[in-house]
């Protein structure tokens, strides 16, 4: 039996109006489900761990990315499966999937794939399954935080742009890889990719892949505050990675210090002081037809 994890507020309340029909496609296939309406707020990551106590065969989610964010971390070393009906605003994790874009389709393919182990990330007790770091992009989501309240969409993206241009500094942290003692680093974005995306499409780690075992790191030296505009148009493709702005590196983990940093984790905003990133392979298990590396 699969718990079923619905997000009912998820991409402005499609959870609620599609788990009817995902419901109605589970039957269509003979899978046994309990269904679980998280409506309250910490309600999915504690049905996750329900999931894992009452020993079910895996996790059907019904939600975004943020919906995501809290079952891995609700179920993160049980070894169930977790499958996808993406219907939140940006669907980030799925685009690094070999899946149909028709959430229904994608989902009964799903239904019938094999076990697939992909790698997760973990920052000090926090998992993540996409893109974490720090610096100018993540700053744009901190400004952008203001405005979600009275604005919706691309708005609130631009406004965060405008703000964090306005109020942007390089960053300055000690940076360690593998193991090695942190150095002292200037850089305007930090980016460690498990997968490629973030962001509704943004592409801050093109060459991240979700089962090879290592974290993808982009570091973007330095600019001055008149290139932020043009570094930023070249970030949401990801051809920022191959200029001469930015060096590439691979790695199992990672270590930034510095005080009052705040942190993207999937789009999640976390404040730390020393951020121990690891990366671990195999633990997470996805039914996906033909993944490969």
């Amino acid at each position: 039996m699969y718990a079923l994890i619905v997000n009912p507020v998820s991409g402005n309340g499609r959870g609620m109006r599609e788990y009817p029909r995902v419901e109605a496609l589970l039957r269509e296939e003979g899978v046994p489900y309990r269904l679980l309406l998280a409506e309250e707020h910490g309600s999915v990551r504690a049905y996750a761990a329900e999931a894992v106590r009452d020993r079910m065969d895996g996790i059907i989610a019904v939600g975004g990315d943020g919906t995501l964010f809290e079952i891995i971390n609700g179920m993160a070393g049980s070894g169930l499966a977790v499958l996808f009906f993406c219907c939140g605003t940006g669907n980030d994790f799925v685009k690094s999937l070999n899946l149909p874009k028709d959430p229904f389709e994608a989902l009964r393919r799903q239904l019938h794939a094999p076990l697939t182990p992909i790698d997760i990330g973990r920052m000090n007790d926090i998992y993540f399954l996409n893109v974490s770091g720090t610096g100018l992009d993540t700053e744009v989501l901190v400004q952008a935080e203001k405005y979600k309240r009275d604005h919706t969409g691309l708005g609130v993206y631009l406004r965060g742009v405008r703000d964090a241009i306005r109020f942007f500094r390089p960053t300055r942290a000690q940076v360690g890889f593998d193991g090695a003692e942190p150095e002292d680093r200037r850089f305007s974005i930090l980016s460690i990719g498990n997968g490629r995306y973030f962001g509704g499409g943004m592409k801050p780690v093109p060459t991240a892949i979700l089962n090879d075992g290592l974290f993808d790191v982009v570091v973007t030296r330095p600019v001055k505050k008149w290139m932020i505009g043009f570094l930023l148009m070249l970030f949401v493709p990801g051809w920022y990675a191959k200029t001469f702005l930015a060096k590439t590196l691979r790695c199992r983990s990672v270590r930034i210090v510095a005080p009052g940093m705040t942190l993207n984790l999937d789009g999640e905003l976390i404040r730390c002081d020393d951020a121990r990133f690891e990366l671990l392979p195999a633990a997470l298990n996805v039914r996906v037809p033909g993944l490969s590396q």
